[in-house]
């Protein structure tokens, strides 16, 4: 994986909770921007910037892997006047 990457986003950024089937918990979905596309999901972005593979899949239609995990981050979020 390539070092020097920097994800940055500026703009709104809204938390919604997801539920699955028979309404059970699902957890939280980051939403940036307008939050009306996928591309707005703040794990698309952060899956597109650090996995790999995961822009060829999303391209192609494909789902990147169920599970992607990045062991050891600094996620900076500062609020803007």
């Amino acid at each position: 994986m390539e070092r020097g990457r920097k994800l940055e986003f500026v703009g709104r950024l809204q938390v919604i909770e997801t539920t699955g089937a028979w309404n059970v918990y699902a957890g939280e979905r980051i939403v940036t921007g307008a939050g009306e596309s996928f591309r707005d999901d703040l794990g698309v972005k952060i899956r597109e910037m650090f996995e790999d593979g995961a822009v060829d899949a999303l391209r192609e239609g494909r789902s990147p892997s169920e599970r992607f995990e990045l062991a050891n981050v600094r996620v900076t979020i500062e609020v803007l006047d």
